[in-house]
């Protein structure tokens, strides 16, 4: 393990210790589940708790470095979520592979015990998805049904860590996080901060304030976790006091937000979605336009080593193919380039309606403060001088980016629930209906409403409204695709279009969604309640456009309301 100090070595070897010894007893328990899941008359519970234990696994293996363990369960776990995403069970021949993988990874269990632990803990290797791919493709699954399912949100990728010193409010933050598809982990100690994370990844600490009172150990621990995920540390604290000293020390403490009790488990989810979420979110797109090849090599190597992904226009004639076929989220333009200087290609590209948000900043070597301010005015949004630092780089076009995105978010978005607001909600349904047409496949959409709404508004009062709105947008971004376009149709109605997927499986999942929605407890004050919802359900090419398809969903969806509520009415194929 390079790079880290001698004492997290040690700290590490005896977690790894730890975890080896109890390797066989998680090996029997996957064992076992595998018997309940792997079998004809199994049911959808018995696949997730296979896939749960699993995953599980996978990671455990991987933090200690056990690395045929871990592409065991991955490639064990990767098979079931076709199953799970595909809202189906396993074919006998799936069945039949899977049996084997849990038989791979039994015995490469078996044998990494038997080892025993190494004196120095494994460098992790590159993940190798060739077996994935193997596995994936001896299963003949119908393309409507492979795709579609619940769990493709990312949200189980962001570690999520609990160190709280109430075991009841700890286990109350776990099922709450859980619900909507975290996979939170919960500590006992400050020792146990270790154990999170690798360079790249994403965890969230909620910790009580109670620990930041150890002082020295604290920080050492929170310090050799920064140094560890890099950048990708966010730390949320909870505290029994809300004064001035006490956040303040959480701010000394590198918190990025703060809550007191009694906690609102809502709002501090709500907090750890957002700060985690970039994380998640589509890779940063640059284009650089210089020609300066060199140059060109060293800012795209910088950018493409933060995880952006890089474009490149040596010639400003060729600008406008480039910034239609990769939509960039930002310009880096050099000022000075034949033929074209970097302020006549801004003003240029100004004139094009569809590029007018993306920001162009200027990097060059000038120096003269009226020119840089003469090349702002003519369409630029920034300006950076060369040489310039590769963080500075880095954190200059990440903060512009960023911006841009979360303007453009809010654009586009209900400002409640962060869904698509309903005038480009209909614009998607538009888009992939002619898209279904193009390409021969399958469309459903979905019109859902919360039943008797307004009582609960009446109530409990529309800030609890609101949030039980927020609760049913975060379940139906957790549980559905990042293909699937979900977005608020107006008040308590939600519209969804599900991209390649017949109605009976959009049916399954939706119900799916339905039920779980049923089950998630509301709070307003010290009063908890539940909520249900309504759906039609329309799909193409039964209704043949936009129009006719969500005509027939909102038709749908008021059967299902006359019916008595609480249901799922497909639209009728006429």
């Amino acid at each position: 393990m390079a790079g880290l100090s001698e004492s997290i070595q040690a700290r590490l070897k005896a977690l790894a210790e730890v975890f080896l010894r109890e390797l066989p007893v998680r090996l029997e328990t996957i064992e076992n589940a595998a018997h309940d899941a792997l079998v004809a008359s199994a049911g959808s519970d018995d696949i997730q708790e296979l896939r749960h234990h699993s995953h599980k696994l996978a990671g455990s293996a991987a933090t200690f470095g056990f690395h045929r363990v871990t592409a065991c369960a991955k490639r064990l776990e990767h098979s079931l979520d076709l199953c799970i995403d595909g809202g189906r069970l396993p074919s006998p021949d799936e069945r039949e592979a899977m049996q084997r993988l849990v038989a791979e990874l039994v015995e490469a269990g078996r044998i990494r015990t038997s080892e025993g632990a190494l004196e120095e803990l494994e460098e992790a290797e590159p993940e190798q998805h060739s077996d994935v791919r193997t596995v994936v493709s001896s299963s003949p699954v119908p393309a409507a049904t492979a795709v579609t399912g619940e769990g493709d949100s990312g949200v189980a990728d962001r570690i999520v860590a609990l160190l709280v010193p109430d075991p009841e409010l700890a286990d109350l933050f776990s099922k709450r996080f859980s619900f909507y598809g975290f996979d939170p982990i919960v500590l006992s100690g400050i020792d146990e901060l270790s154990t999170l994370g690798e360079p790249g990844s994403s965890v969230a600490l909620v910790v009580h304030t109670h620990y930041i009172n150890d002082g020295q150990k604290t920080a050492e621990a929170i310090g050799e976790l920064t140094e560890r995920v890099q950048s990708g540390l966010q730390i949320v604290y909870l505290s029994d006091r809300d004064d001035f000293d006490m956040r303040l020390l959480g701010v000394r403490s590198a918190g990025a937000a703060f809550f007191s009790s009694p906690f609102d488990i809502n709002r501090i989810l709500d907090t750890v979605d957002g700060l985690t979420s970039d994380a998640a979110g589509e890779p940063y797109h640059i284009l650089i336009v210089d020609d300066d090849a060199e140059q060109v090599s060293y800012h795209a190597l910088i950018l493409q080593r933060a995880g952006m992904i890089t474009s490149v226009v040596s010639d400003p004639r060729n600008m406008f193919a480039v910034l239609i076929e990769t939509k960039p989220d930002l310009i880096l333009m050099d000022m000075y380039m034949p033929e074209c200087d970097g302020p006549e290609l801004a003003s240029i590209i100004r004139q094009q309606e569809a590029f007018v948000g993306v920001p162009i900043v200027f990097l060059s070597v000038e120096t003269d403060e009226d020119k840089q301010f003469q090349a702002l005015s003519r369409g630029g949004d920034g300006f950076l001088s060369k040489p310039i630092k590769a963080d500075h780089l880095v954190t200059a076009v990440s903060h512009r980016v960023n911006r841009n995105r979360s303007m453009r978010f809010f654009m586009e978005r209900d400002s409640l629930t962060g869904l698509l607001n309903h005038t480009h909600l209909m614009e998607s349904l538009s888009t992939e209906v002619q898209r279904s047409e193009r390409v021969n496949c399958g469309l459903c959409f979905a019109m859902i409403d919360i039943d008797h709404f307004k009582r609960v508004n009446d109530s409990y009062g529309h800030l609890t409204g609101d949030r039980v709105l927020k609760n049913l947008a975060r379940l139906l971004t957790d549980r559905l695709r990042k293909t699937d376009v979900i977005g608020r149709y107006g008040g308590e109605e939600f519209g969804i279009v599900m991209f390649n997927v017949d109605a009976t499986n959009a049916a399954r999942i939706l119900n799916s969604i339905r039920e779980d929605f049923a089950l998630l407890p509301h709070e307003s004050g010290d009063t908890e309640f539940h909520c249900t919802f309504s759906c039609g359900l329309a799909s193409f090419p039964a209704y043949d456009g936009p129009g006719p398809i969500s005509e027939a969903a909102d038709r749908a969806l008021y059967e299902a309301k006359e019916a008595g509520r609480n249901r799922l009415i497909l639209a009728p194929v006429e």
